[in-house]
């Protein structure tokens, strides 16, 4: 799209998509399409961690997870087959929403097929499919959550169970569209900046492959330490026939705290947020799930426990367009004269505000880069290369360096980053970020290849190659600087790297 199209068309085509989505929600009623919407949200997030389940019945999870959703109508009986083994685990209102939400499945994967999505469409082949398709269609969910109170200027209620009809198709025909438009001008803007050709298959990987951001040091790639295995003994006890609760998000909490022990994540303001969060869930919850809370009661709440503005303020959005709803972490949304949040969404708030707490701790940056090579090295290490136990060589530090076919690998692993919510929805600036970055990596390239004579010494091989591997998702034609949410492709890339040299030595 970026090759094909001028900025302003671009540019033309997000307004269109924003109008759009403003016109397909302008009809209803705000406070009741924001309720539907957050019901909706509760399902499918019930659906998607269904997945997590061990049922300890290889037989039965192959039943569930291949059931053919396009055709429940054809196989009812299969369907209350599975629904019966879901009610022996699960509290009956689960398994109704589960059960209703698959069916709701059927249909809209059949209206998708007919109106040409096939892609969308073939979402719904099972119920594994429809959890991976859902998983990639979350973020816009809750992007829509946030927009419908500015949206919404009309009085139409919408029909009991009538919100997935309504707006999986706003996010499938305009939201992702508008969101790829988006990444199109990002990476449009950030190869006019760094003054290289347009690349129509060029792409700007924000996402890893289970539609997660990418962040210097996730909750995954930490290990317990001595001084978090204390907290964990404080974990409460959960419903085993819930998916979600107000006790799991408390126990998700303390293993946040006690995962980044190390660098006092209990001696800095994410304590404020984890003792609000708590509060919440003790003392505005409902149902095991909900959070209820009116304006002056948040406030006060606030003050209690020594909230900062900066807290206050990432509580809500006030965000104007989708695009820029899309980049929140608010939990709360307006409905009438109180602010309704999930458990859920509250997880999703207080694990980005770990990250906001520790981003301004030097001493996590250092240790999150020791953390970020070790990574590299496990990715490598899979794809057949062999990783050299070096450091350091007459005093110059390394941060990877392997060996594959006699060929020495020397890697730099950069752990620049800058939260997504800052750029995503700002080609302009992701793209004066992205220069910079691109810049700093090809003079740490020139860097490397002026002390590659070390390398060639202690491992006694005459050919050297170099790569940078960033953290953030940057936009080159530089063959040589891999983002890690493609790092798989690590040994295809070196591959082309290798090619692509030979006709000049040949020559």
């Amino acid at each position: 799209m970026s090759e094909l199209f001028s900025r302003d068309e671009i540019e033309d085509r997000l307004a269109e998509l924003q109008s759009r989505i403003g016109s397909a929600l302008a009809p209803y009623e705000a406070s009741s399409a924001a309720r539907d919407l957050l019901e909706l949200l509760r399902a499918v997030e019930e659906l998607i961690n269904l997945g997590t389940v061990d049922w300890d019945d290889d037989v039965f999870e192959e039943q569930l997870h291949g059931f053919p959703v396009f055709q429940s109508g054809q196989h009812l009986l299969q369907l209350a087959h599975v629904r019966k083994r879901l009610a022996t685990r699960f509290d009956s209102a689960l398994v109704a929403r589960l059960s209703l939400l698959i069916l709701q499945g059927s249909d809209i994967g059949v209206a998708f097929a007919r109106h040409g999505a096939l892609e969308a469409a073939s979402g719904f082949r099972s119920v594994a499919t429809m959890m991976g398709y859902l998983q990639s269609r979350r973020r816009h969910l809750v992007g829509l959550l946030h927009f419908v109170p500015i949206a919404c200027r009309g009085s139409q209620l919408l029909k009991q169970h009538e919100a997935f009809n309504v707006f999986l198709p706003i996010v499938e025909f305009s939201a992702a569209p508008m969101m790829g438009a988006q990444y199109a001008l990002m990476v449009k803007l950030a190869q006019e900046r760094l003054g290289i050709p347009e690349d129509p298959a060029a792409e700007v990987a924000m996402l890893d492959g289970i539609y997660l951001e990418p962040e210097r040091a996730s909750i995954l790639e930490m290990h317990k330490s001595t001084d978090g295995l204390h907290l964990l003994e404080a974990k409460e006890s959960l419903r085993p026939d819930r998916l979600f609760s107000a006790a799991e998000l408390r126990n998700d909490i303390l293993h946040t705290e006690a995962l980044y022990a190390e660098f006092d994540l209990c001696g800095t303001e994410f304590a404020v947020a984890a003792a609000l969060v708590r509060r919440l869930s003790k003392d505005f919850i409902d149902d095991d799930y909900w959070i209820r809370i009116s304006p002056a009661e948040l406030a006060t709440l606030t003050a209690e426990v020594g909230a900062s503005p900066a807290l206050i303020a990432a509580l809500t959005c006030e965000a104007t367009t989708y695009m820029e709803c899309l980049s929140t972490y608010a939990p709360f949304v307006l409905v009438g004269d109180r602010y309704l949040s999930t458990v859920s969404l509250l997880s999703r708030f207080i694990y980005s505000w770990r990250a906001y707490v520790l981003e301004r701790k030097k001493r996590f940056q250092i240790r999150a880069g020791f953390i970020f090579e070790g990574s590299v090295k496990a990715a490598l290490e899979k794809q057949g290369f062999v990783v050299q136990n070096i450091v350091r060589i007459n005093r110059q530090e390394f941060d990877v360096v392997a060996l594959r076919d006699d060929v020495i690998w020397n890697v730099q692993c950069k752990n620049n980053f800058i939260g997504l919510s800052r750029v995503d929805s700002d080609a302009v600036a992701f793209a004066r970020y992205n220069r910079s970055l691109v810049m700093s990596y090809e003079r740490a390239l020139v860097k490397e290849r002026n002390r590659e004579h070390l390398l060639k010494m202690k491992l006694a091989s005459a050919a050297v190659q170099h790569m940078v591997v960033s953290r953030f998702p940057v936009v080159t034609n530089n063959p040589r600087i891999v983002v890690f949410n493609r790092i798989a492709h690590f040994a295809a890339r070196v591959d082309a790297v290798l090619a692509a040299e030979r006709p000049a030595i040949n020559d």
